[in-house]
């Protein structure tokens, strides 16, 4: 198998994730705009409303290869944030601590392989 094949696979491999959320955020949009800082506000629709744009949007991009390079930082960006907003191992403790580390180094390490999707990602040609 040569290397672009592999990266096609992984690709695909990473997007379930952001395709399973952001359809859950669809599915279950109420309860997922008041789990956002800001409750039944508008803002707090708007970004459940951006956090589906960017997980499902992104995925179909990423799967074809459209903008690799622009969704990896976007999801960084993306999951930096929401790890700061859901998952304050710092504020948290006993075993609610440690199950909220493990979820902010998991999205730690999901940037660390985005980071490299950055790298190897081909600039777009030039017409």
């Amino acid at each position: 198998m040569n290397n672009h094949t592999i990266i096609i696979i992984a690709r695909i491999l990473i997007t379930p994730l952001f395709l399973y959320s952001g359809s859950g955020k669809i599915i279950n949009f109420t309860d997922n705009v008041l789990k956002t800082p800001f409750g039944d506000m508008l803002i707090g629709k708007l970004m459940i409303i951006f956090a589906i744009a960017i997980e499902l949007g992104g995925s179909m991009a990423f799967i074809i290869g459209y903008r690799v390079k622009e969704i990896s930082l976007l999801w960084i960006f993306y999951i930096f944030l929401t790890s700061i907003m859901f998952h304050q191992f710092w504020a948290a403790s006993g075993s609610q601590q440690a199950g909220q580390v493990i979820q902010f180094t998991k999205n730690m390490s999901i940037c660390a392989g985005l980071l490299c999707f950055y790298l190897l990602a081909r600039e777009p040609q030039k017409s």
